[in-house]
């Protein structure tokens, strides 16, 4: 089985109960989960039954204990995770919006373990030895400048050991804070290109490209599809050692309700697949009743590597199809971690999961 390497920050995440506010429900009770891009997405591949290796650093203590405690129960392969005797472990609280109030983040991640621990301490040619792909976001560089060395240490060995390597955009702009020399928009417009220059295949939206790299399309077309392949031809003239780009076609209609589908574009075939189609033509999940969205494009991300290396059963459009529907559930579930498995996925893309009972 081909291995998967995700390596980034998991945090406690905070919650008040349903759709309340923080101002609402504290002091009071709150519900904490975990969280974190990276480990969203190797909760995701370990429940579709791939091989995934989750790289992070954590303090000691019963804290951190229980998180790879979860994590090891889920399938998550731990045993590369460096325990800290330095910083804590990262948190951020999460209102749920609705209607027209949008969810609403705040981190508390300054000192935590993977911000501090110095980029020299991972032993990444043990720790990718044998990898298919390694999955970083843009959220562990945009955490401190420590992580961001820590990031490219990752990326740099992958490419000397063949390690095929996926980076997701996952612009935050509440992040990038670390070079007060400039805004986070600058920071990661400087950092993110670094990473992409030297990966295989890109995860992102149009917003980011366009807002953060510079890159739009050459269309005034209102057709996503077209726009999506003007887009991808635009990255690749920036980006000509890419192989592959993920676009995530999210149409935020309101905090409860989304369009949600991909464009995967194949370079060496010069095709772009919509995900999910009917008819040969790009028809978007329609969300109408999101029961939490974070997390979603993490579920996209696991899925399409879990895909990537099971090309014996999947052909790219699959693999788009699969991804696609895999964040379409996530929408489904609370918390982070997108709890749901190959059959699961398998039904709605056969047209077998319309919200009835299964008995």
């Amino acid at each position: 089985m081909k291995r998967i390497v995700t390596f980034g920050e998991i945090m406690i995440r905070f919650s008040p109960p349903g759709l309340n506010r923080l101002i609402q429900s504290l002091p009071g009770p709150i519900e904490a989960s975990y969280g974190g891009a990276e480990a969203n997405a190797a909760v995701q591949i370990a429940m579709l039954g791939g091989d995934v290796n989750f790289v992070t650093a954590l303090p000691r203590g019963a804290v951190a204990d229980s998180c790879l405690n979860y994590l090891k129960g889920l399938g998550v392969n731990i045993d590369s995770v460096i325990r800290s005797n330095v910083g804590s472990m990262g948190s951020y609280y999460l209102e749920t919006g609705a209607n027209q109030r949008p969810s609403v983040v705040e981190y508390h991640r300054n000192g935590s373990a993977v911000s501090l621990l110095p980029s020299n301490s991972y032993d990444w040619n043990k720790i990718l030895a044998s990898a298919e792909w390694l999955l970083i976001s843009g959220v562990t560089p945009a955490i401190s400048e420590t992580a961001a060395k820590a990031t490219s240490n990752a990326i740099d060995t992958a490419k000397v050991l063949g390690v095929k390597v996926c980076f997701d955009l996952n612009y935050r702009m509440k992040l990038w804070r670390w070079d007060p020399a400039h805004t986070s928009i600058q920071l990661a417009g400087r950092i993110m290109p670094e990473c992409i220059r030297k990966s295989d295949l890109v995860i992102g939206n149009e917003q980011v490209f366009t807002s953060v790299l510079g890159i739009s399309p050459k269309t005034k077309s209102r057709d996503l599809t077209k726009r999506s392949a003007a887009l991808a031809a635009e990255i690749i003239k920036s980006f000509p050692n890419l192989s592959f780009i993920a676009l995530n076609m999210r149409e935020i209609l309101s905090a409860t309700h989304n369009r949600f589908g991909v464009i995967f574009y194949d370079k060496a075939k010069d095709i772009c697949y919509a995900a999910p189609s009917s008819k040969g033509g790009y028809n978007p999940y329609d969300i109408g009743n999101i029961v939490d969205r974070v997390g979603g494009g993490d579920a996209l991300a696991g899925a399409l590597l879990y895909g990537m290396c099971n090309l014996d059963t999947f052909d790219y459009k699959d693999v788009a199809e699969f991804a696609a529907a895999a964040a379409c559930l996530s929408h489904s579930i609370v918390g982070d971690f997108n709890f749901v498995n190959k059959q699961e996925i398998e039904n709605l893309l056969t047209g077998n999961s319309l919200g009835g009972v299964v008995r």
